[in-house]
Protein backbone atom coordinates (compact mmCIF):
# COMPACT_ATOMS: atom_id res chain seq x y z
CA UNK A 1 0.00 0.00 0.00
CA UNK A 2 1.73 3.29 -1.23
CA UNK A 3 2.15 5.31 1.82
CA UNK A 4 1.91 8.64 0.05
CA UNK A 5 -1.81 7.77 -1.45
CA UNK A 6 -3.13 6.40 2.18
CA UNK A 7 -2.00 9.66 3.91
CA UNK A 8 -4.13 11.45 0.97
CA UNK A 9 -6.67 9.39 1.30
CA UNK A 10 -6.76 9.73 5.22
CA UNK A 11 -5.95 13.84 4.75
CA UNK A 12 -9.51 13.88 2.71
CA UNK A 13 -11.31 12.40 5.43
CA UNK A 14 -9.97 14.84 7.98
CA UNK A 15 -10.73 17.37 6.01
CA UNK A 16 -14.21 16.02 6.32
CA UNK A 17 -14.06 15.92 9.96
CA UNK A 18 -13.12 19.89 9.78
CA UNK A 19 -15.92 20.58 7.36
CA UNK A 20 -18.76 18.62 9.45
CA UNK A 21 -16.81 20.25 13.24
CA UNK A 22 -17.60 23.89 11.38
CA UNK A 23 -21.33 22.60 9.81
CA UNK A 24 -23.21 20.71 13.38
CA UNK A 25 -24.69 23.61 14.62
CA UNK A 26 -25.70 24.70 11.25
CA UNK A 27 -29.63 24.22 10.73
CA UNK A 28 -29.85 22.21 13.95
CA UNK A 29 -34.09 23.20 14.43
CA UNK A 30 -36.62 20.99 14.72
CA UNK A 31 -38.36 22.24 11.91
CA UNK A 32 -38.82 19.75 8.71
CA UNK A 33 -37.57 22.24 6.29
CA UNK A 34 -34.26 22.74 8.41
CA UNK A 35 -33.94 19.16 8.17
CA UNK A 36 -33.67 18.44 4.98
CA UNK A 37 -31.74 21.85 4.40
CA UNK A 38 -29.16 19.87 6.90
CA UNK A 39 -29.25 16.85 5.17
CA UNK A 40 -28.82 18.54 1.95
CA UNK A 41 -25.60 20.44 3.53
CA UNK A 42 -23.69 17.54 4.71
CA UNK A 43 -24.99 15.36 1.80
CA UNK A 44 -23.51 17.53 -0.95
CA UNK A 45 -20.37 17.78 1.30
CA UNK A 46 -19.59 14.45 1.70
CA UNK A 47 -20.25 13.23 -1.66
CA UNK A 48 -17.32 15.99 -2.78
CA UNK A 49 -15.47 14.02 -0.65
CA UNK A 50 -16.59 10.68 -1.65
CA UNK A 51 -15.97 11.89 -5.33
CA UNK A 52 -12.33 13.03 -3.92
CA UNK A 53 -11.57 9.84 -2.30
CA UNK A 54 -12.86 7.75 -5.69
CA UNK A 55 -10.26 10.43 -7.54
CA UNK A 56 -7.46 9.74 -4.55
CA UNK A 57 -7.41 5.99 -4.96
CA UNK A 58 -4.29 4.06 -3.03
CA UNK A 59 -1.92 1.39 -4.86
CA UNK A 60 -1.38 -1.86 -3.54
CA UNK A 61 0.15 -3.36 -5.70
CA UNK A 62 1.53 -2.24 -9.55
CA UNK A 63 -1.82 -1.87 -11.25
CA UNK A 64 -4.07 -2.71 -8.49
CA UNK A 65 -5.79 0.24 -6.59
CA UNK A 66 -8.54 0.58 -3.81
CA UNK A 67 -10.30 3.60 -2.61
CA UNK A 68 -12.12 4.55 0.44
CA UNK A 69 -15.51 5.62 -1.22
CA UNK A 70 -17.27 4.04 1.42
CA UNK A 71 -15.87 5.77 4.96
CA UNK A 72 -18.04 9.10 3.90
CA UNK A 73 -21.19 7.38 2.85
CA UNK A 74 -20.52 5.24 6.19
CA UNK A 75 -19.68 8.09 8.89
CA UNK A 76 -22.10 10.73 7.64
CA UNK A 77 -25.15 8.05 7.32
CA UNK A 78 -24.08 7.13 10.77
CA UNK A 79 -24.16 10.53 12.63
CA UNK A 80 -26.90 12.39 10.54
CA UNK A 81 -28.95 9.68 8.94
CA UNK A 82 -30.06 7.98 6.10
CA UNK A 83 -30.94 11.22 3.62
CA UNK A 84 -28.02 12.58 4.11
CA UNK A 85 -25.97 9.25 3.50
CA UNK A 86 -28.30 8.50 0.20
CA UNK A 87 -27.53 12.06 -1.17
CA UNK A 88 -23.81 11.45 -0.57
CA UNK A 89 -23.50 8.50 -2.49
CA UNK A 90 -25.67 9.98 -5.08
CA UNK A 91 -23.22 12.14 -6.05
CA UNK A 92 -20.56 9.04 -5.54
CA UNK A 93 -22.57 7.61 -8.23
CA UNK A 94 -23.30 10.45 -10.73
CA UNK A 95 -19.64 10.84 -10.66
CA UNK A 96 -19.64 6.85 -11.10
CA UNK A 97 -21.76 6.54 -14.01
CA UNK A 98 -19.48 9.47 -15.90
CA UNK A 99 -16.21 7.85 -15.87
CA UNK A 100 -17.99 4.11 -17.00
CA UNK A 101 -15.78 1.45 -17.59
CA UNK A 102 -15.96 -2.11 -16.23
CA UNK A 103 -18.24 -2.57 -12.82
CA UNK A 104 -20.20 0.52 -12.81
CA UNK A 105 -23.39 -0.98 -11.46
CA UNK A 106 -21.63 -2.79 -8.82
CA UNK A 107 -20.30 0.31 -7.93
CA UNK A 108 -23.50 1.83 -7.64
CA UNK A 109 -24.86 -1.03 -5.71
CA UNK A 110 -22.23 -1.23 -3.12
CA UNK A 111 -22.52 3.03 -2.88
CA UNK A 112 -26.14 2.74 -1.77
CA UNK A 113 -25.87 -0.26 -0.03
CA UNK A 114 -23.60 1.17 2.38
CA UNK A 115 -26.30 4.43 2.44
CA UNK A 116 -28.86 1.97 3.48
CA UNK A 117 -26.60 0.28 6.03
CA UNK A 118 -25.37 3.08 7.65
CA UNK A 119 -29.21 4.66 7.96
CA UNK A 120 -30.13 1.74 9.57
CA UNK A 121 -27.39 1.85 12.15
CA UNK A 122 -27.93 5.69 12.77
CA UNK A 123 -31.84 4.46 13.86
CA UNK A 124 -29.92 1.58 15.85
CA UNK A 125 -27.90 4.96 17.77
CA UNK A 126 -30.73 6.77 18.46
CA UNK A 127 -32.78 4.44 19.47
CA UNK A 128 -29.83 3.29 22.38
CA UNK A 129 -29.40 6.71 22.99
CA UNK A 130 -25.99 7.78 20.89
CA UNK A 131 -23.40 6.24 19.69
CA UNK A 132 -21.47 3.58 20.53
CA UNK A 133 -18.57 1.50 20.08
CA UNK A 134 -20.84 -1.21 18.64
CA UNK A 135 -22.53 0.49 16.63
CA UNK A 136 -19.20 1.73 15.06
CA UNK A 137 -17.81 -1.88 14.55
CA UNK A 138 -21.26 -3.05 12.68
CA UNK A 139 -21.35 -0.37 10.50
CA UNK A 140 -17.67 -1.29 9.55
CA UNK A 141 -17.99 -4.88 9.57
CA UNK A 142 -21.54 -4.21 7.39
CA UNK A 143 -19.39 -2.09 5.07
CA UNK A 144 -16.84 -4.88 4.22
CA UNK A 145 -19.46 -7.28 3.91
CA UNK A 146 -21.11 -5.03 1.41
CA UNK A 147 -17.99 -4.52 -0.74
CA UNK A 148 -17.59 -8.26 -0.86
CA UNK A 149 -20.57 -8.57 -1.84
CA UNK A 150 -19.79 -6.11 -4.68
CA UNK A 151 -16.84 -8.12 -5.50
CA UNK A 152 -18.77 -11.72 -5.61
CA UNK A 153 -21.33 -10.04 -7.83
CA UNK A 154 -18.80 -9.85 -10.52
CA UNK A 155 -18.65 -13.64 -10.57
CA UNK A 156 -14.60 -15.67 -10.20
CA UNK A 157 -12.97 -12.50 -11.42
CA UNK A 158 -14.17 -10.14 -8.65
CA UNK A 159 -13.45 -13.04 -6.28
CA UNK A 160 -10.18 -13.79 -7.39
CA UNK A 161 -9.78 -9.70 -7.11
CA UNK A 162 -11.19 -9.19 -3.94
CA UNK A 163 -8.88 -12.11 -2.62
CA UNK A 164 -5.84 -10.29 -3.24
CA UNK A 165 -6.96 -7.04 -1.69
CA UNK A 166 -9.37 -8.50 1.48
CA UNK A 167 -7.02 -7.67 3.97
CA UNK A 168 -6.49 -3.92 2.85
CA UNK A 169 -10.31 -3.45 2.44
CA UNK A 170 -10.43 -4.81 6.23
CA UNK A 171 -7.64 -2.06 7.40
CA UNK A 172 -9.27 0.52 5.62
CA UNK A 173 -12.87 -0.67 6.80
CA UNK A 174 -11.19 -0.02 10.40
CA UNK A 175 -9.02 3.11 9.67
CA UNK A 176 -11.31 4.87 8.05
CA UNK A 177 -14.88 4.20 9.70
CA UNK A 178 -14.03 2.84 12.64
CA UNK A 179 -10.88 5.30 14.08
CA UNK A 180 -12.62 8.04 12.06
CA UNK A 181 -15.97 7.59 13.74
CA UNK A 182 -14.44 8.07 16.92
CA UNK A 183 -13.29 11.77 15.86
CA UNK A 184 -16.95 12.46 14.73
CA UNK A 185 -18.22 11.45 17.96
CA UNK A 186 -15.90 13.45 19.62
CA UNK A 187 -16.83 16.33 17.57
CA UNK A 188 -20.54 15.64 17.99
CA UNK A 189 -20.00 15.37 22.39
CA UNK A 190 -17.87 18.68 22.11
CA UNK A 191 -21.22 20.41 20.75
CA UNK A 192 -23.34 18.97 22.97
CA UNK A 193 -21.24 19.75 25.79
CA UNK A 194 -21.21 23.42 25.02
CA UNK A 195 -24.92 23.49 24.07
CA UNK A 196 -25.37 21.98 28.16
CA UNK A 197 -23.05 24.16 29.35
CA UNK A 198 -24.75 26.93 27.68
CA UNK A 199 -27.87 25.98 28.83
CA UNK A 200 -26.47 25.33 32.28
CA UNK A 201 -25.45 29.22 32.27
CA UNK A 202 -28.79 30.15 31.26
CA UNK A 203 -30.50 28.49 34.18
CA UNK A 204 -27.85 29.59 36.77
CA UNK A 205 -28.25 33.37 35.47
CA UNK A 206 -32.02 33.05 35.44
CA UNK A 207 -32.60 32.04 39.04
CA UNK A 208 -33.73 34.87 41.43
CA UNK A 209 -31.34 33.73 43.96
CA UNK A 210 -27.53 34.21 44.83
CA UNK A 211 -25.62 31.00 43.54
CA UNK A 212 -21.92 30.81 44.09
CA UNK A 213 -19.64 27.56 43.70
CA UNK A 214 -16.79 27.67 46.28
CA UNK A 215 -13.75 24.93 45.65
CA UNK A 216 -13.89 23.19 49.46
CA UNK A 217 -9.77 22.73 48.90
CA UNK A 218 -8.88 26.12 48.03
CA UNK A 219 -11.53 27.81 49.16
CA UNK A 220 -11.41 29.82 45.95
CA UNK A 221 -15.08 30.92 44.50
CA UNK A 222 -15.51 28.52 41.12
CA UNK A 223 -18.42 30.42 39.72
CA UNK A 224 -21.30 32.74 40.36
CA UNK A 225 -24.84 33.68 38.97
CA UNK A 226 -26.07 36.79 37.80
CA UNK A 227 -28.09 37.26 41.27
CA UNK A 228 -24.40 37.33 43.37
CA UNK A 229 -23.37 39.83 41.33
CA UNK A 230 -25.84 42.40 41.70
CA UNK A 231 -26.19 41.52 45.27
CA UNK A 232 -22.60 41.51 46.07
CA UNK A 233 -21.67 44.40 43.15
CA UNK A 234 -18.79 42.88 41.85
CA UNK A 235 -18.84 41.21 38.41
CA UNK A 236 -18.01 37.80 37.65
CA UNK A 237 -14.64 38.57 36.51
CA UNK A 238 -14.03 39.79 39.89
CA UNK A 239 -14.77 37.24 41.79
CA UNK A 240 -14.32 34.25 40.13
CA UNK A 241 -10.48 32.77 41.34
CA UNK A 242 -10.99 35.09 44.30
CA UNK A 243 -10.91 33.48 48.34
CA UNK A 244 -14.28 33.55 50.32
CA UNK A 245 -13.12 34.82 53.18
CA UNK A 246 -12.17 38.48 50.90
CA UNK A 247 -16.07 39.04 51.53
CA UNK A 248 -16.40 38.45 55.19
CA UNK A 249 -16.84 41.66 57.78
CA UNK A 250 -13.84 42.11 60.03
CA UNK A 251 -15.68 41.11 63.44
CA UNK A 252 -13.63 38.38 64.70
CA UNK A 253 -16.49 36.76 66.90
CA UNK A 254 -18.15 36.41 62.98
CA UNK A 255 -15.48 34.51 61.40
CA UNK A 256 -14.89 32.55 64.64
CA UNK A 257 -18.68 31.57 64.08
CA UNK A 258 -18.32 31.01 60.24
CA UNK A 259 -15.06 28.87 60.49
CA UNK A 260 -17.51 27.09 62.79
CA UNK A 261 -20.14 26.45 60.61
CA UNK A 262 -17.94 25.68 57.49
CA UNK A 263 -16.46 23.17 59.90
CA UNK A 264 -20.14 21.68 60.51
CA UNK A 265 -21.36 22.31 57.01
CA UNK A 266 -18.54 19.94 55.95
CA UNK A 267 -19.03 17.13 58.19
CA UNK A 268 -22.52 16.91 57.55
CA UNK A 269 -22.60 17.92 53.90
CA UNK A 270 -25.42 20.04 53.96
CA UNK A 271 -26.27 23.40 56.41
CA UNK A 272 -29.23 26.60 56.59
CA UNK A 273 -27.80 29.52 58.31
CA UNK A 274 -30.63 32.58 58.96
CA UNK A 275 -29.52 36.09 58.97
CA UNK A 276 -25.78 35.88 58.29
CA UNK A 277 -23.87 39.13 57.76
CA UNK A 278 -22.34 39.83 54.15
CA UNK A 279 -20.42 42.35 53.06
CA UNK A 280 -20.76 43.75 49.74
CA UNK A 281 -18.63 45.74 47.19
CA UNK A 282 -19.56 49.28 48.81
CA UNK A 283 -18.85 48.03 52.29
CA UNK A 284 -22.40 47.76 53.73
CA UNK A 285 -23.19 44.93 55.85
CA UNK A 286 -26.36 43.30 55.48
CA UNK A 287 -28.06 40.17 57.10
CA UNK A 288 -28.54 36.44 53.94
CA UNK A 289 -30.20 33.64 54.45
CA UNK A 290 -27.76 30.79 53.24
CA UNK A 291 -28.47 27.44 51.96
CA UNK A 292 -25.47 25.48 51.85
CA UNK A 293 -24.60 21.57 49.99
CA UNK A 294 -21.46 19.98 49.54
CA UNK A 295 -21.19 17.81 46.24
CA UNK A 296 -18.37 15.86 44.55
CA UNK A 297 -17.04 15.89 40.83
CA UNK A 298 -14.41 13.96 39.46
CA UNK A 299 -12.78 13.50 42.96
CA UNK A 300 -13.12 17.41 43.90
CA UNK A 301 -15.68 18.98 46.58
CA UNK A 302 -17.29 21.86 46.21
CA UNK A 303 -19.36 24.06 48.30
CA UNK A 304 -22.74 24.99 46.32
CA UNK A 305 -24.11 28.24 48.41
CA UNK A 306 -27.30 29.49 47.44
CA UNK A 307 -28.17 33.01 49.29
CA UNK A 308 -30.63 35.61 49.19
CA UNK A 309 -30.86 38.95 51.04
CA UNK A 310 -32.90 38.61 54.26
CA UNK A 311 -34.35 42.10 54.49
CA UNK A 312 -37.56 40.80 52.64
CA UNK A 313 -37.79 37.96 55.11
CA UNK A 314 -36.93 40.04 58.22
CA UNK A 315 -39.79 42.70 57.32
CA UNK A 316 -42.62 39.74 56.62
CA UNK A 317 -41.75 38.14 60.44
CA UNK A 318 -41.99 41.95 61.70
CA UNK A 319 -44.99 42.32 59.83
CA UNK A 320 -46.28 38.96 60.87
CA UNK A 321 -45.27 39.17 64.79
CA UNK A 322 -46.51 42.81 65.12
CA UNK A 323 -50.25 41.64 63.72
CA UNK A 324 -49.73 38.49 66.26
CA UNK A 325 -49.29 41.10 68.77
CA UNK A 326 -52.13 43.46 67.86
CA UNK A 327 -54.52 40.54 67.47
CA UNK A 328 -53.59 39.50 71.03
CA UNK A 329 -53.65 42.81 72.37
CA UNK A 330 -56.97 43.24 70.84
CA UNK A 331 -58.84 40.34 72.53
CA UNK A 332 -57.17 40.90 75.63
CA UNK A 333 -58.74 44.79 75.42
CA UNK A 334 -61.80 43.67 74.95
CA UNK A 335 -62.39 41.08 77.16
CA UNK A 336 -60.97 43.60 80.04
CA UNK A 337 -63.37 46.42 78.55
CA UNK A 338 -66.56 43.98 78.61
CA UNK A 339 -65.05 42.71 82.24
CA UNK A 340 -64.91 46.75 83.29
CA UNK A 341 -68.09 47.65 81.78
CA UNK A 342 -70.80 45.31 83.43
CA UNK A 343 -69.51 46.68 87.53
CA UNK A 344 -68.79 50.17 85.93
CA UNK A 345 -72.50 50.58 84.75
CA UNK A 346 -73.73 49.66 88.26
CA UNK A 347 -71.08 52.15 89.88
CA UNK A 348 -72.86 54.48 87.73
CA UNK A 349 -76.27 53.82 88.40
CA UNK A 350 -75.96 54.12 91.81
CA UNK A 351 -73.96 57.84 92.28
CA UNK A 352 -76.59 59.11 89.63
CA UNK A 353 -78.96 57.75 92.81
CA UNK A 354 -76.94 59.38 95.35
CA UNK A 355 -76.66 62.57 93.08
CA UNK A 356 -80.69 63.11 93.07
CA UNK A 357 -80.80 62.28 96.96
CA UNK A 358 -77.94 64.78 98.40
CA UNK A 359 -78.33 68.62 98.40
CA UNK A 360 -76.63 70.36 95.40
CA UNK A 361 -74.31 72.70 98.22
CA UNK A 362 -74.05 69.44 100.29
CA UNK A 363 -70.29 68.35 100.33
CA UNK A 364 -70.61 65.01 99.96
CA UNK A 365 -72.65 66.05 96.04
CA UNK A 366 -69.00 67.43 95.18
CA UNK A 367 -67.69 63.83 95.83
CA UNK A 368 -70.26 62.02 93.77
CA UNK A 369 -69.78 64.26 90.92
CA UNK A 370 -65.97 63.63 90.99
CA UNK A 371 -66.83 59.99 91.16
CA UNK A 372 -69.20 60.16 88.18
CA UNK A 373 -66.60 62.17 86.21
CA UNK A 374 -63.99 59.42 87.38
CA UNK A 375 -66.22 56.52 85.80
CA UNK A 376 -66.64 59.18 82.71
CA UNK A 377 -62.87 59.02 82.04
CA UNK A 378 -62.97 54.96 82.96
CA UNK A 379 -65.37 54.27 80.25
CA UNK A 380 -63.51 56.59 78.34
CA UNK A 381 -60.75 54.58 78.49
CA UNK A 382 -62.25 51.11 78.38
CA UNK A 383 -64.06 52.42 74.70
CA UNK A 384 -60.68 53.03 73.14
CA UNK A 385 -59.52 49.50 73.97
CA UNK A 386 -62.30 48.22 71.44
CA UNK A 387 -60.58 49.99 68.79
CA UNK A 388 -57.01 49.10 68.78
CA UNK A 389 -55.35 49.71 65.46
CA UNK A 390 -51.48 49.24 66.39
CA UNK A 391 -49.30 48.59 69.40
CA UNK A 392 -47.62 51.75 70.79
CA UNK A 393 -45.96 51.77 74.21
CA UNK A 394 -45.71 54.59 76.67
CA UNK A 395 -42.05 55.64 77.47
CA UNK A 396 -41.12 54.12 80.57
CA UNK A 397 -40.11 56.68 83.75
CA UNK A 398 -38.06 56.68 86.89
CA UNK A 399 -37.43 52.50 86.41
CA UNK A 400 -41.25 51.84 85.57
CA UNK A 401 -41.99 49.09 82.42
CA UNK A 402 -43.30 50.24 79.34
CA UNK A 403 -47.07 49.49 79.11
CA UNK A 404 -49.56 49.41 76.11
CA UNK A 405 -50.78 53.33 75.33
CA UNK A 406 -54.16 53.05 74.53
CA UNK A 407 -54.27 56.78 73.42
CA UNK A 408 -51.97 56.34 71.07
CA UNK A 409 -52.61 52.66 70.03
CA UNK A 410 -56.76 53.93 69.07
CA UNK A 411 -56.36 56.94 67.55
CA UNK A 412 -54.07 58.73 65.17
CA UNK A 413 -51.48 60.97 67.23
CA UNK A 414 -52.09 64.75 66.88
CA UNK A 415 -50.22 66.65 64.71
CA UNK A 416 -47.33 69.30 65.75
CA UNK A 417 -49.84 72.08 64.99
CA UNK A 418 -52.34 70.64 67.19
CA UNK A 419 -51.98 71.97 70.52
CA UNK A 420 -52.82 68.65 72.98
CA UNK A 421 -55.53 67.80 74.40
CA UNK A 422 -55.80 69.47 78.21
CA UNK A 423 -56.22 66.25 80.68
CA UNK A 424 -58.54 66.39 83.06
CA UNK A 425 -57.46 67.51 86.49
CA UNK A 426 -57.18 65.01 89.22
CA UNK A 427 -60.16 65.75 91.73
CA UNK A 428 -59.20 66.29 95.45
CA UNK A 429 -59.20 63.27 97.63
CA UNK A 430 -62.06 63.01 99.83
Amino acid sequence: MTAHHSLEAVGILFLGLFFYSYTFDWLSGARPLHRSLRALLHGLGFGALTVATMIARIEIAPGIYIDARAAPVALIGLFEGLPAALITAAIGCIYRLLIGGDGVWVGLFSLIAIAIVAGITHRWARHDGRTRPRHVIALSAAAYVVTFLAFSLLGARGLALFSRMWLEYALLCVVAIGLVARLFYDVADQHRLAAEQGRFRAVLDEASDAIRIIDCDSQRIVDVNRADCALSGYSREDLVGRYRREFWPDDPEFRRRQEVLFAETYAAGYQETKGSLFRNRSGTVMPVDTTQRIVEFQGRRYEIVIWRDAAARIAAETTDRETSELRAATLLARAAAHEINNPLAVVLGYLQLMATRLAPDAKESAWVRHMTDACGRIRDSVGRFNSLTKIESTTPVRGASAMLDSARSSIPAPSASEPPAPSPSRPPAP
